[in-house]
């Protein structure tokens, strides 16, 4: 992947964009439908088509990480088509998948606005798909998963990194 990050967030080398990226690379998303909510540079989705995704929606509040991530796909070669880059949050992705859903979300933020998001992301996942969540300090992730099992998610895996941690989840 050849990135330029721009001002946003996003080189690869931070421990929870590599634990994103790990997880990736364990369970490629082939021939899925994937979000990626926070994108900043959009190097979570462009992995998630190299490893084989069949399209990815990703978001952004931060106009300047819509620009980086645009800028990125150009020039990794992927279309519009294939990587669409919105500004917005869980409202601009569900409106841009017009009542679809997401075989895969990925969600490399901070576990406050992961909290605050959870109610949603039952909306934008396929009833078989699955959550990567990153940006996680490894005291937040106890009470995040009790919210996110009161939301219907259950817990596949955790890793961690550096003090930092990602979990894997799926519906309960």
């Amino acid at each position: 992947i050849q990135m330029d990050p721009g001002s946003a967030f996003g080189t690869g080398s931070h421990p929870t964009t590599r634990l994103c990226l790990e997880a990736l690379e364990r369970k490629p998303p082939s021939d899925l439908l994937v979000g990626d909510l926070g994108c900043g540079s959009g190097v979570l989705g462009l992995a998630a088509l190299r490893f084989g995704a069949r399209q990815v929606f990703a978001a952004d509040t931060d106009s300047l990480a819509v620009c980086s991530s645009s800028q990125n796909s150009d020039l990794n070669g992927f279309g519009r088509e294939k990587f669409r880059v919105l500004h917005g949050s869980t409202e601009a992705l569900k409106r841009d998948l017009e009542g679809g859903s997401v075989d895969l979300l990925l969600c490399n933020i901070l576990a406050p606005v992961i909290e605050a998001m959870a109610p949603t992301f039952e909306q934008l996942v396929a009833p078989s798909g699955r959550l990567l969540l990153s940006g996680l300090l490894l005291a937040q992730i106890p009470s995040l998963k009790n919210v996110l099992e009161a939301c219907g998610w259950r817990v596949l895996g955790q890793f961690q990194q550096g003090g930092w941690g990602l979990i894997e989840l799926n519906r309960a």
